[in-house]
């Protein structure tokens, strides 16, 4: 594998830990019970009530959502340093919007709504749960952005980034499948796969459930090159 992860523009976006700081961010973690999770597993449920929220210690998830016409959306990827679930616990209604799967091991605090509701009043920490929603939001629609070859280089190398912060020796896999990334993307599974072929398979190819990602320079410089 040559070269790190790191670079502009090649993370999940702005983390909810690097928004409040290290030390805030351990007394949040500390507030809750931990957990792990194997890959596959789903973490929150689309319509369940919002009881707790999911600190994210280390790990990647994914986001998605059923539509009223049964479409599957892929709302987001999240990983280490961010929250999941948050929404449904600050919101009146209550009920979650969408589901959150682990696309990798995962290391999770699960903390309760009262805990995380009180954490936030005590810290003042409202404006800045607004901010960070806001932020999410607009990096959603940045998806759009580019033609297919640049996203996709984009969202892989994000998800890379998430899974091993520090670089991997060797190649990276993400249990992500073709179709989750069309769902993403907001482009059809064929327009991923042929996509993926155009990278070449030294730079990443597509498992039956999950994209290994095996030249991250190269992949860096597609997305850059876009």
């Amino acid at each position: 594998m040559n070269g790190g992860l790191h670079g502009p523009g090649r993370t999940l976006g702005v983390t909810l830990e690097q928004m409040i700081g290290e030390s805030l961010w351990n007394a949040l973690v500390a507030k809750g019970r931990p957990r792990e999770h194997r890959s596959g597993d789903v973490l929150l449920w689309q319509g369940d009530r919002g009881t707790h929220v999911l600190v994210l210690c280390g790990g990647v998830v994914k986001v998605s959502r059923v539509e009223r016409d049964g479409r599957v959306r892929v709302l987001a990827f999240r990983g280490g340093g961010d929250v999941v679930g948050e929404a449904a616990v600050i919101e009146e209604d209550e009920t979650r919007l969408a589901s959150v799967e682990a696309i990798s091991h995962c290391r999770v605090s699960v903390v309760s709504k009262r805990e995380f509701l009180d954490f936030r009043d005590l810290h003042e920490l409202t404006e800045t749960l607004h901010r960070h929603t806001a932020m999410r939001w607009r990096e959603a629609t940045r998806v759009g952005d580019g033609d297919s070859r640049t996203r996709l280089a984009v969202a892989l190398l994000a998800l890379a980034s998430a899974a091993c912060p520090e670089g991997p020796p060797t190649a990276v896999e993400v249990a992500v499948t073709r179709l989750d990334l069309a769902q993403y993307l907001g482009v059809s599974r064929n327009t991923v796969s042929t996509t993926l072929q155009s990278l070449g398979e030294r730079t990443v190819t597509a498992e039956r459930k999950s994209i290994v990602i095996r030249d991250i320079a190269a992949l860096r410089s597609i997305a850059d090159a876009g």
